[in-house]
């Protein structure tokens, strides 16, 4: 996908999907401040007592200034009066370039949730992987959260998982026979 695409939520807002570019620092930086402490842990396994705004800064170059061949980040935009806000992001990751498996993660922003973009994120950027090579997403997903469990679910991918010591290994083969 190296072309933006309009999405339709449920409630009728229209959206706009794009890749993540080095600019996009402050967008993420935005997205992580409008999610709620449950989404955080959710998505971040642990968050750390106290993250300085220079961490949040830190981390949010690194996820804007990705390897193209072993990594991209679609990102889910708003647009409102101020300018463009991130409310979601999805994005794989592989070791190297000719691997075929990549570690998958997905966040939606709270009040974006439940609202069919977290499934069409996941659905694109399937697409993007299958069209570098990739035919399988792993991801490790904390047991509790049902919400990213009950989208993979509904992907009808044959999906395989292991659950232990409170975290879920999943394995999403992406092509399908």
């Amino acid at each position: 996908m190296n072309e933006s695409r309009q999405f339709t939520l449920r409630n009728g807002e229209d959206i706009t999907i794009r890749r993540v570019v080095d600019d996009d620092t402050a967008l993420l930086v935005d997205l992580y401040h409008h999610l709620s402490e449950e989404t955080k842990l959710l998505r971040f396994h642990a968050i750390p007592p106290t993250v300085t705004e220079k961490q949040v800064w830190e981390q949010a170059t690194v996820l804007s200034h990705l390897d193209s061949d072993r990594q991209v980040a679609l990102v889910a935009l708003v647009h409102a009066d101020d300018g463009d806000h991130a409310i979601g992001v999805a994005r794989f990751s592989r070791a190297a370039a000719t691997d075929i498996a990549a570690e998958a993660a997905i966040v939606v922003r709270d009040d974006y949730q439940n609202a069919g973009l977290g499934k069409y994120l996941l659905r694109l950027l399937a697409d993007v992987a299958l069209s570098m090579g990739i035919t399988q997403f792993e991801a490790w997903i904390r047991a509790d959260n049902a919400k990213v469990l009950n989208i993979l679910t509904n992907l009808n991918f044959p999906i395989t998982w292991h659950t232990s010591r409170g975290e879920t290994h999943v394995m999403v083969p992406l092509q399908i026979d």
